[in-house]
């Protein structure tokens, strides 16, 4: 048995420190469900085994109350989860179940972050943005594919002629916001130009 040193709660997650220097974090909800506090007798090993079987229910939870908001990626439902501290096993079960039942698909977040993103970005920028979520290069490209290439030519065109007041209609400086905004150079010229004679 070990003393519990300190317990310490912060963004919906308790940190449990022990006399003995162990140091525990459990996601609130399982925290209230078995608090601790300090002086309080507790074994470490107990408390974790306890996170743990009881982890999963709160996790999909956790899970379900985030997807509600916007569709998302694997990568950030795991990220998710780990910031709350819920143990790998009860983040992969999560994960399967949420599959299993349809409710997260990268491939169906791809196709919703290209048709919200494309109204501002281009492809380039898309594609990394979609990588740093997490998204396999497979389902990123395929989401991008069904962006059309003269959609995104008109999108350009559209974000040159907001820019072309503010460079004076220089075709060059306008070809370079765009690139920075992820489109490629051969249509941000083109829009460009476009947007300048505008």
């Amino acid at each position: 048995m070990d003393k519990v040193l300190s317990v310490e709660r912060k963004n919906g997650v308790a940190t449990v420190r022990f006399l003995s220097g162990e140091t525990v974090r459990v996601p609130s909800a399982l925290y209230l469900e078995r608090r601790l506090r300090a002086g309080d007798s507790a074994d470490p090993a107990a408390y974790r085994m306890f996170i743990s079987q009881r982890g999963y229910p709160h996790a999909l939870e956790t899970a379900m109350k985030f997807l509600a908001l916007r569709e998302r990626s694997e990568k950030e439902v795991r990220d998710r989860l780990r910031r709350s501290s819920y143990d790998a096993a009860s983040i992969q079960r999560v994960i399967d179940t949420l599959q299993l039942h349809g409710l997260l698909s990268d491939g169906r977040f791809a196709e919703q972050w290209v048709s919200s993103r494309s109204k501002k970005y281009g492809r380039g920028r898309i594609a990394q943005e979609l990588r740093v979520k997490g998204v396999s290069g497979q389902e990123a490209q395929q989401a991008l594919n069904a962006l059309p290439e003269e959609e995104e030519y008109r999108r350009a065109v559209e974000q040159g002629r907001k820019m072309a007041r503010k460079f004076k209609n220089d075709a060059k400086k306008i070809t370079q916001a765009l690139m920075r905004r992820g489109y490629g150079y051969a249509l941000a010229k083109k829009a460009a130009e476009e947007a300048a004679r505008d």
